[in-house]
């Protein structure tokens, strides 16, 4: 089987004779007039008729004089039936004569002129009159494409080969198409809101920081819509919205992405429960628009979002399934629930964290739709208060298929209220809490000139990716991921990446990326702490590789010919964590196959081993205070043990 170079080669070959002959293998215009989804879709009406079809070549069969040939067109395939007397011999202008058809390729993008028909076995088709080619492949197509990495890197290929992908892409635009129509259709107004802000809330997460070199200023990437919308509000608009992406610094799940799509509205004059009949009613109009249906199946489980939704009070459903009354409770009696099911107790559990957990241990099973109401304050200290029962606030979450797929309150309007709680954030933001919100003096001082009361509510595409049924990353069209370079392309393109090649000679080292080395630091530490822990670990493994295996070359050289020295060859990452996870990533990579250092207290106390065996004699493991843990491995292995822990920032 030929390799990729190889068969790089060969496509070039016939890029050349292509050109040779005068035709353009990428010309700029095309002259298709029908779409092959319209011919298939409604076949009575193109019979007999012309027309002129395009689309990605995937399948070539020769029977002497005649070829068949498959082409695919947004997910819609159909045949065309190449006769030797309908086509010229040889080439006429910009056209494919019959002998030059084996210059095309599996995954070439051809355009075809001809009539519609069946063929003898009754498949529709298209006899064909005149053959182009519109692009010529330089790579092979592939058969199948299962892995996931690879779909993700190569979405492309994924929504080629894989048409489900295609059509889910599709429905996520209708998904996206329909919020905006009926938003729209009951009065509110798309307002584009700012993505670079200069304090950043309206959730509690960990921004992105990017630098504006016009202004010499850094700025946040937002992570809410929510602050600027509620601005327009002060500003006299009742209904607005906005819907795009958002930014938030944490880590992947099934569930969250960092970068996402969100919408969020805010409304004038309405509270919670205005809210939640709308957003009940927009549901429905939403997932019919996009999936045809609103009959859903939740692992073997119907979800009926045509149905009456439940309400769900918060305490209540605590009381039934724990017997613990939320606003009269000890840790103790949260601590035993959540060990009696299973639940992990951590010992900087608060009471209203250890109930918190009890209720996602609820949310998991609940199919839905079930609306969640009556969260108590102290769940949700930045929400409204009920005007009924201050134990309580003005708060509605749906809960479907296991998540909650949105948050709406009653807005907070009290100018006095809001900065407390702003204050109140700030202090925790001081102490090192860097989810926690960040004082904005601007919004409160909106709210001093007077905001009316309202109704908010916000929801990312976890929504269209639950009832998907995907995860993720499998549900935007191009997810983040680590930049890679596969070996295969290093060796197509030497004059790039080869020894002497355009990266080489720009100063650009050539990585390997195959392994790399993470510092989980514990998160407690003094910073002067943080840099000799990370220093030594880093060290450390240097220290056990060879030279040519450690670093990447010689020197980066200046533009003045001074000669800098180049860096380590595989990535060094730090990352934070709490004392507790690092004896629990400890007990994992001493029996995995990365290369381990583990930096105790001890290390930085003394620089005399014989003190730090004593030291470390008296104690088990368990009692070590841990203040870093390096591993050096391949990507998957590394990752797999420490891509919960964030960044070090």
């Amino acid at each position: 089987m030929a390799s990729l170079k190889e068969y790089r080669q060969e496509q070039l070959v016939k890029l050349q004779r292509m050109k040779d002959m005068g035709i353009n293998p990428y010309p700029a215009k095309s002259f298709r007039d029908t779409a092959v989804a319209a011919i298939v879709g409604q076949p009575d009406q193109y019979i007999g008729n012309g027309a002129c079809v395009a689309g990605r070549l995937m399948s070539i069969r020769e029977h002497g004089q005649v070829m068949f040939l498959d082409i695919r067109d947004e997910g819609a395939e159909i045949q065309l039936i190449v006769r030797a007397e309908s086509l010229e011999a040889e080439h006429p202008k910009g056209l494919l004569g019959f002998s030059d058809l084996g210059l095309l390729t599996r995954g070439d993008i051809i355009e075809a002129a001809g009539v519609v028909a069946h063929s003898d076995s009754g498949e529709l088709s298209v006899e064909t009159k005149g053959l182009r080619i519109l692009s010529k492949v330089l790579r092979p197509l592939p058969d199948k494409l299962e892995d996931k990495e690879t779909r993700m890197r190569r979405r492309y290929l994924d929504m080629t080969i894989n048409d489900d992908v295609r059509a889910r892409f599709m429905r996520r635009s209708a998904f996206w198409d329909a919020t905006r129509s009926y938003l729209n259709q009951n009065g509110f107004s798309e307002i584009n809101t700012p993505v670079l802000e200069h304090t950043t809330g309206g959730a509690d997460a960990n921004p992105f920081v990017t630098h504006m070199d016009a202004l010499g200023e850094d700025f946040y990437l937002r992570i809410s819509h929510e602050l600027p919308l509620k601005r327009l509000l002060g500003g006299g608009m009742n209904k607005v919205y906005d819907l795009g992406p958002r930014f938030r610094n944490e880590n992947y799940s099934d569930e969250h992405l960092p970068e996402h799509i969100a919408m969020e509205w805010y409304w004038a004059y309405a509270d919670w429960q205005d809210g939640m009949k709308f957003m009940e009613d927009m549901y429905r109009h939403v997932l019919q628009q996009t999936f045809g249906t609103l009959q859903f199946d939740f692992r073997g489980q119907q979800i009926d979002m045509a149905g009456q939704w439940e309400q769900w009070d918060y305490a209540e459903v605590i009381k039934k399934h724990y017997d613990i009354d939320v606003f009269d409770c000890t840790i103790e009696q949260v601590a035993a629930a959540l060990k009696a099911n299973g639940l992990e107790v951590e010992k900087q559990d608060s009471l209203p964290r250890g109930i918190d957990k009890l209720w996602k241990n609820i949310r998991k099973d609940v199919v839905g739709p079930v609306w969640l109401i009556n969260t108590p304050a102290f769940i949700s200290p930045l929400s409204k208060a009920s005007d009924d029962n201050s134990n309580y606030v003005q708060r509605f979450q749906p809960v479907i298929a296991g998540s909650e797929l949105g948050n709406g309150w009653s807005e907070l309007n009290d100018p006095v209220d809001q900065l407390d709680r702003f204050m109140a954030q700030q202090a925790m933001r001081d102490k090192g809490d860097e989810e926690a919100q960040m004082l904005d003096m601007d919004y409160v001082e909106m709210l001093e000139y007077g905001m009316p009361p309202a109704c908010g509510w916000g929801n990312s595409e976890r929504v269209f990716w639950i009832f998907e049924g995907v995860t993720a990353r499998e549900g935007v069209v191009f997810p983040q991921l680590r930049a890679e370079v596969e070996e295969s392309t290093k060796d197509i393109y030497p004059e790039i990446y080869g020894p002497s090649g355009l990266l080489a000679a720009s100063g650009q080292r050539q990585q390997d990326d195959s392994k790399r080395i993470v510092a989980v630091v514990n998160k407690a530490l003094e910073p002067w702490q943080v840099a000799n822990t990370a220093a030594h670990m880093s060290a450390y493994h240097a220290h056990q590789m060879a030279k040519g295996e450690f670093d990447s070359g010689e020197f980066f050289v200046t533009r003045d010919s001074h000669q800098l020295p180049r860096n380590s060859q595989h990535p060094i990452l730090i990352k934070k964590a709490e004392l507790k996870d690092l004896r629990k990533l400890y007990k994992k990579a001493k029996d995995s196959n990365v290369k381990m250092h583990v930096f105790v207290r001890e290390m930085i106390e003394t620089n005399v081993d014989s003190e730090i065996v004593e030291a470390l004699a008296g104690q088990s493991m368990d009692e070590v205070d841990i203040y870093g843990i390096a591993l050096f491995g391949d990507n998957e292995s590394v990752n797999a043990l420490t891509k919960q822990y964030r960044l070090w920032s």
